[in-house]
């Protein structure tokens, strides 16, 4: 493998399939394959990629053997995927959810440390510059002690009950999985370890569509180990939408409203400015970061146990919610 350029493939050539074969590009990688169960669909990314495309998984693998792969098929398959990647000594990012339960997560972890190949999943969010600087500004007290968080991640995602996400053999859950694996990822990675979690869920007919087998709007709150307090709200359903991440503290707060990329602080008496970050894209600089690792032989920023721990904390939001309205015809 060349240290500067490691051969990378592709797994799925889907939406965010395509998102990780530009992301490549734009790092710089060796693009080698991609793959996908619709030949069609390998095919026609192999050729705007120039690289070869197979409509199997197994036998790309075989054939190419790259050192790093990223599996972005839906989630049902990233476990039997991964594993089989991992087992071949092949390095694997792995999109988010890892996978769909949490035996599932830990049959993968245990593949990437018989095999001791490079594991890691795809929780983009931590490589946004305003999220880094997010979290560097709160550890360095520019907020006082931190007390609350709150997140929202949701818009219309119109035609989700004729997509996969919608179908639980394939997605293994609603906006949970989809939306909040993010949420709570972002928790951890800017607050701290999670405590406790509790979730409410709904799925409701609207003129948006019509209501569907898994939940398409959720709430959570949570509690890190030290106290603070959080709220998550995600919705394929709303219109038009917000994505934002607060943390409040005693000295102040810090808000990054994702529409503008805007991180702003407010202080105490409620004067508010924006800090200065370069941005980047966050799934190149994702890329440029697995890409180093696999090089260099080191450990990933995001590793297979974040992933794990994402999903554990989940089933404990399912397992919360079941008594939640999980239908309503409007």
């Amino acid at each position: 493998m060349s240290a500067a350029s490691p051969r990378v493939a592709v797994i799925g050539a889907g939406g965010i399939g395509r998102v990780h074969l530009n992301a490549y590009q734009q790092a710089g990688a060796d693009l080698v394959a991609v793959a996908d169960l619709d030949a069609a669909a390998a095919e026609a990314a192999a050729a705007s990629y120039d690289i070869t495309g197979f409509d199997n998984a197994g036998t790309m693998l075989d054939q190419i053997r790259p050192d790093l792969v990223s599996i972005c098929t839906p989630p049902a398959r990233h476990a039997e995927l991964a594993i089989e990647a991992l087992t071949a000594g092949v390095a694997v990012l792995c999109e988010k959810p890892m996978a769909c339960t949490v035996a599932e997560c830990a049959a993968i972890e245990a593949a990437a440390y018989e095999s001791g190949s490079l594991l890691s999943v795809g929780f983009c969010h931590r490589f946004q510059p305003e999220i880094e600087a997010m979290r560097a500004a709160i550890r360095s007290g520019r907020i006082g002690t931190v007390l609350t968080y709150r997140n929202v991640f949701e818009g219309p995602l119109d035609g989700v009950e004729a997509r996969w996400f919608s179908q639980t053999e394939l997605s293994g859950g609603g906006v949970l999985m989809d939306t909040c694996v993010h949420s709570v990822d972002l928790f951890r990675f800017l607050i701290g370890e999670i405590d406790q979690v509790r979730a409410i869920t709904a799925t409701t007919a609207s003129d948006r569509g019509p209501a569907l087998a898994v939940e398409d709007s959720a709430q959570l709150t949570l509690r890190s180990t030290t106290g603070v307090l959080g709220a998550i709200e995600a919705s394929w359903r709303v219109a038009p939408g917000e994505a934002t991440v607060t943390v409040c503290g005693s000295q102040g707060r810090l808000q990054l409203d994702y529409s503008t990329l805007t991180l702003t602080q407010t202080d105490p008496d409620g004067n508010g400015s924006a800090l200065e970050v370069i941005t980047g894209d966050r799934f190149v600089r994702q890329a440029r970061h697995v890409l180093e690792c696999v090089a260099e032989g080191r450990q990933p920023q995001v590793t297979g146990a974040d992933g794990a721990r994402a999903i554990a904390v989940l089933s404990d939001a399912y397992a919360s919610a079941t008594d939640s309205v999980i239908s309503k015809e409007k």
